[in-house]
This record gives structure tokens, sequence and C-alpha cells, in this order.
């Protein structure tokens, strides 16, 4: 059997492959080797297929002998991505590939975002109902676009989908992003903002999945705006859109969602607690991961 050997960063060279692509982004890791992810265990080989191993192995040998110091995590997140199909993510690394969204963390300028925005956030224990996929909420109506936040609401979500895409299920799964449309107007559009979002959940940014996109209780001028976004975005992304009403998350997500839903989303949990629960967390693995 082919072995997907696990070689170890430099950090040096990551640090000088990144500087690049370092602008007005929130705080970037660049850690010396993937951290936990770099473990074999962590990895669990044994969840690959002769195909997938081998596209794994390919995908590494290409950027060693490429010179590209692309981490053996990211390697299996961007092969996950696009079904072991070697061509594609290939195209996708040498292409796509931007530490600056790859490698945020929670401090500074993007900590504060989180907690004073809360636009999005994470919902633990929450799946859908057909692909066992994470969940994390978005609440639009709290983004007010200005030259200073425009770049910290894409920070914000990229950050949370590297989080939702460590381990080998959350890479197959991917992720559903539940947007809550309460209180949205037009002041929280902001088209070249949209459009770059749009990249990103996609997948044109980073390699994370998203399975579907639920819209819920969307205001009567969003027939609208919609009209006019929606020849900007491809057919396959179409289709994980769903435009929906309060009753029919049942469709989409397990039984007794409620439980894990916000209290001004039909949930019992305190909103803000978890915004900041979340951001207390993330600091706290950080720091521990730092002092390895």
């Amino acid at each position: 059997m082919l072995k997907f050997t696990l070689r170890p960063r430099n950090r040096r060279q990551d640090q000088n492959a990144a500087e690049g692509s370092m602008s007005h982004h929130s705080s970037v890791t660049l850690p010396s080797e993937d951290l936990a992810l770099a473990r074999p265990e962590s990895f669990g080989m044994n969840c690959f297929t002769q195909r997938e191993l081998e596209c794994l192995e390919k995908l590494s040998a290409f950027c060693a002998h490429a010179n590209r110091h692309v981490s053996n995590h990211l390697i299996i997140r961007y092969a996950t991505y696009h079904n072991f199909n070697y061509d594609k993510a290939i195209d996708a690394i040498t292409k796509g590939y931007n530490y600056s969204y790859l490698y945020l963390e929670m401090e500074g300028e993007l900590m504060r975002f989180f907690i004073q925005s809360m636009v999005f956030f994470p919902l633990p224990g929450l799946k859908s109902r057909k692909t066992g996929s994470e969940v994390f909420y978005f609440r639009p109506s709290r983004y007010f676009p200005t030259s200073r936040n425009n770049h910290l609401l894409l920070d914000n979500i990229c950050y949370i989908l590297n989080d939702m895409s460590k381990s080998i299920d959350q890479c197959r799964n991917g992720v559903v992003m539940l947007v809550n449309m309460d209180g949205y107007s037009m002041k929280n559009f902001h088209n070249d903002t949209q459009m770059k979002m749009t990249r990103i959940t996609e997948g044109q940014v980073i390699p994370t999945r998203i399975v579907d996109i639920l819209i819920v209780n969307p205001p009567k001028f969003f027939k609208r705006l919609w009209k006019v976004v929606k020849p900007a975005f491809s057919s396959t992304y179409k289709r994980r859109i769903h435009i929906i009403k309060n009753e029919k998350l049942g469709n989409y997500l397990v039984d007794d969602y409620q439980e894990y839903l916000p209290d001004e989303f039909m949930g019992w949990r305190s909103t803000q607690e978890m915004a900041i629960d979340y951001c207390d967390k993330k600091r706290y693995e950080e720091r521990q991961s730092a002092l390895l």
C-alpha cells in the first residue's frame, strides 16, 4: 500500500510563503507543524481508500517537488473538497492557497468583531438531517458595512470554516450555514463584500464545503435582491440555497434542533453567551497550542 508521508513543516519557509499574502487581514497563525493534525493518529489514515491515499501521495509529492510548503492537513482538505480528484485539487492549491485566510487567530480585531457583532458563530451539537453536517449561524442584520469592518466579516466566516474543517469527518460532511434574516434591510447589504463572501462559501478561497445554506424568513424585498444576485452564482451553488420559513427547518436539521439554537431564533441558549463562549474556547485552545 502506498504511504502518505506526513512531512514536518518548516516555520521559516511558511513565514516567507505567507508574507506576500498578508495585508489587511486579522492576526495570522503559522504553526511550525500542523499542531495536533500533524500526528498520524489524528488523520486516521485507515479511513482513506486506496484511491484516496494515492491522490494524497501524488499531491504531497507535487507540493514537495514544486517547493510549495503546503501542510498535510491542507492537502487533505483540498483533496477531500475536490473528491480526491488530483487535477482539481492541484489547480485549487496552485491558484487559491492563501495563508491570510487559512491561519487566522482568535485575537485582536477579529476577536473584538466576533464578540461585539455576533454575526457568525457555530451552533455546537447541531447537525443536518441528511448529511450529519455541523451547522453555523449567520445573522446578517447585525452587520453594517464600513470600510473598516468589511474585511473582518470575511475573516470571521473564514475562521469558522477553518475551525469546522479540522477532522476527516468534518471535511467529508461539510457544513451548513443557517441564516436568520430577521431585521435584515438594505443597510446591511454591501455588494462587493457579498460577492467576496460568495466566493468563500462557494469554496473558491478556502477548502470547506458548504452543503446547504438555509435562508430563513427573508423580508419581502429579498425577492428583488435575489433576482439581482442570483445570476452571479454557479448552478451548483444555487442548488445548495434553500429559502424557507421557520416551520420548514425540521426538514433540514435533526430532531430537537431548537435545543441548539440561540434564544433570538426559536432556541433556548443565550445568543451572547454562545458567541462569547466560542471565542473564549478558541482563545484558550490557541494559547495551549502555542505552548506545544
